[in-house]
């Protein structure tokens, strides 16, 4: 049953439904969390991986009604990322012993690191180029989760105002996105960058 499920959900994602991308997320984010802190035993790391893995399945949307078994796929996807992470690790650590004992090394494959950090840099500079009252109301709903109705009662604006605004500044993020990185992403995945909810 779950499987048909995951087909269905991989099914509408492949036809860009954002909705079932946040589904997807909310079943799989925690059981995935849990297997992959626990081969990189830390929680920063386990979280940059579940966010590769997730940009990867928003990335790779047009070829999901190709996987027989998504939740394998998902699980492998973690596992390569995890893997990955865990090479970074030990050679930085070799790095810092290099410097540590005087020994200089060149080592240039030091600055492949995951494409999360370079996105969430794109959409905190979008959020930056916002006019000031848009990237106010924008920072309260998503950064401090108040309500369309508490903003516009904080900021003495009207609750039409705050809704304009957000639609405006989710908008002009999505665009910016587009523009600098040629990929359309979901807000809630912007969200999930930022590590907003």
């Amino acid at each position: 049953m779950k499987l048909q499920e995951d087909r269905i959900l991989f099914s509408r994602i492949a036809g860009g439904d954002e909705a079932a991308f946040r589904i997807l997320y909310h079943r799989y984010n925690a059981v995935l969390v849990a297997s992959v802190r626990k081969l990189l035993r830390s929680e920063e790391a386990a979280a940059e991986v579940l966010q590769e893995v997730f940009l990867k399945v928003w990335q790779l949307r047009h070829t999901l009604e190709d996987i027989e078994n998504p939740a394998g796929w998902m699980y492998t996807i973690a596992s390569n990322y995890s893997l990955s992470a865990l090479r970074k690790i030990a050679r930085e650590k070799i790095r810092v012993e290099a410097i540590t004992h005087d020994e200089i090394e060149d080592n240039q494959d030091m600055t492949a690191g995951f494409h999360v950090k370079e996105l969430q840099l794109h959409i905190r500079n979008a959020i930056a180029q916002l006019p000031a009252s848009r990237r106010e109301v924008f920072i309260l709903n998503t950064q401090e989760g108040k309500s369309r109705k508490e903003i516009a009662e904080a900021l003495d604006i009207s609750e039409h105002t705050v809704k304009n605004q957000l639609v405006t500044a989710r908008k002009f993020i999505r665009e910016y996105l587009e523009k600098y990185t040629g990929d359309c992403l979901p807000l809630f995945l912007v969200g999930v960058l930022l590590r907003i909810f």
